[in-house]
C-alpha cells in the first residue's frame, strides 16, 4: 500500500474520530443523538475560513477560537432550547430542525458559493525517501494530540470523573453533589467544539460550503454504531475502521468503499447488535 494512501486513511480516521467522540459524549450524558452535529462541523470550517483565511489570525489560535465559538453556540442551544424542553425525543427533533436553520443562516451570511482555505502547512516532507503532504501529516498529528487530550481529560481530571459518573449513574451522581444539568451543558459545548475542530482542520483540504456537514455526520454515526453507542473507545476504533475503508478500499476498487462501509456495519450488528465495545442490555 502506498504511504500516501495510508496517510489519507489516517486523515479520514481523524475526522471520523473527532466527530464520533463528540456524538458519543452528548449521547452518553444527555441521551440524545445530535443530528445537527454535521452542521457544527460546517460552522467550524467557516470559522477557520474567516479567522485564519480572512482575518489572518495564527492557524492554531484560529483552531482554538473556532472550537470555543462553536462550543459556546452549543452551550446556548442546550441551555435555552433543549433544557427547557426536557424530553429527549423532542430534543432530537430540535437538532433535526437546527440542520436547516444553520444551513440557511450560513447561506444568507456567507453565500452558497464554495470557499477554499489556504493550507497552513504547504509543501511536502520526505520520509524514508517518500514525499508526503505536509498538510495531511500535520492534520494527523493535530488530531492525535486532540484525541489524546480528550482521553486525559476524561480519565485524569475531576471534571472528567464527574462526566463519567453522570453518564453511568446520573441519579447517584446527583446524590454525590454532581450537578447533572451543568454537566450536560458542558458536554454539549465540548461535543460541538470537537465537531468544529474536525471541520476546521479538514477545511484546508476540502472546499467549504453550507452543506458539507452531511457526509461527516453519516460516517460518525456509522463509527459509533460499529464501536458501540456510548463507548468513547469504540468511537475511536469505529473511526479508524471507516477511515481505512474510505481510503484504502477506494484506492483499489473506487466507489465501492461506501457500500463496503455499510456492509461492515450490517455484519457487525448481526453478530453484535450493541457494537464492538457496547454493553448488552441483557
Amino acid at each position: 500500500m502506498p504511504p500516501a494512501i495510508f496517510i489519507d486513511s489516517l486523515v479520514l480516521s481523524s475526522m471520523y474520530i473527532l466527530m464520533a467522540s463528540g456524538l458519543v459524549l452528548v449521547f452518553s450524558i444527555m441521551g440524545i443523538l445530535n443530528f445537527a452535529h454535521g452542521q457544527f462541523y460546517m460552522l467550524g470550517a467557516y470559522a477557520i475560513f474567516y479567522l485564519f483565511q480572512q482575518a489572518g489570525i495564527n492557524f492554531f489560535v484560529s483552531l482554538a477560537l473556532s472550537a470555543a465559538i462553536v462550543g459556546f453556540v452549543g452551550i446556548l442551544i442546550e441551555r435555552y432550547i433543549m433544557r427547557p424542553i426536557g424530553q429527549p425525543v423532542q430534543a432530537v427533533v430540535i437538532t433535526i430542525a437546527l440542520i436547516s436553520v444553520f444551513e440557511g443562516l450560513i447561506t444568507l451570511i456567507a453565500g452558497p458559493a464554495p470557499r477554499s482555505v489556504t493550507s497552513a502547512f504547504p509543501g511536502t516532507v520526505s520520509i524514508a525517501g517518500v514525499s508526503l503532504s505536509s498538510e495531511r501529516l500535520a492534520t494527523v498529528i493535530i488530531a492525535v494530540l486532540l484525541i489524546a487530550a480528550l482521553y486525559l481529560f476524561i480519565q485524569r481530571t475531576r471534571l472528567g470523573l464527574a462526566l463519567r459518573a453522570a453518564a453511568q449513574q446520573p441519579v447517584a451522581a446527583g446524590l454525590f453533589g454532581i450537578q447533572v444539568a451543568r454537566v450536560s451543558t458542558l458536554v454539549m459545548g465540548i461535543g460541538c467544539g470537537l465537531a468544529a475542530l474536525a471541520g476546521a482542520i479538514m477545511a484546508p483540504m476540502f472546499y467549504v460550503d453550507p452543506w458539507i456537514g452531511g457526509q461527516p455526520l453519516v460516517m460518525a454515526l456509522l463509527a459509533i454504531v460499529i464501536g458501540g453507542m456510548g463507548s468513547l473507545g469504540g468511537a475511536v476504533v469505529g473511526g479508524i475502521i471507516l477511515g481505512m475503508i474510505g481510503s484504502i478500499v477506494a484506492y483499489y476498487i473506487g466507489f465501492w468503499s461506501q457500500l463496503i462501509s455499510f456492509g461492515i456495519v450490517i455484519v457487525i450488528l448481526l453478530f453484535r447488535p450493541q457494537g464492538l465495545f457496547g454493553q448488552s442490555e441483557k
